[in-house]
């Protein structure tokens, strides 16, 4: 974090947060210690302040992340409503055309 005296935003104690938990699900602090952390960070006034809550455990960038969206799923999202709708509509069409 840039400086430490830098008032920290609600995005800051919450992206503290979510690092902790992750490290929590790893085994890196057992449930007192994540407790203690967590609601430090979500009372944390500064940036330095949030900072000492994750000093001591290593960097998460280097770790896998969680679920990856692949490339293309938005697009067979799209594609799948498509084909479901168009569907819909040929059902109605033809429950109108032969009732």
């Amino acid at each position: 974090m840039a400086e430490p005296a830098l008032r920290a935003s609600d995005d800051d104690r919450d992206l503290v947060v979510r690092a902790l938990e992750r490290h929590h699900v790893a085994g890196r602090l057992d449930p007192e210690e994540f407790d203690r952390r967590s609601t430090a960070a979500l009372t944390a006034v500064t940036l330095g302040d949030l900072s000492g809550l994750t000093a001591d455990l290593p960097d998460l960038a280097a770790e896998p992340g969680g679920a990856v969206e692949p490339a293309g799923h938005a697009r067979h999202l799209a594609v799948i409503f498509l084909i479901a709708f168009l569907t819909v509509a040929a059902l109605v069409a033809l429950m109108l055309v032969h009732p």
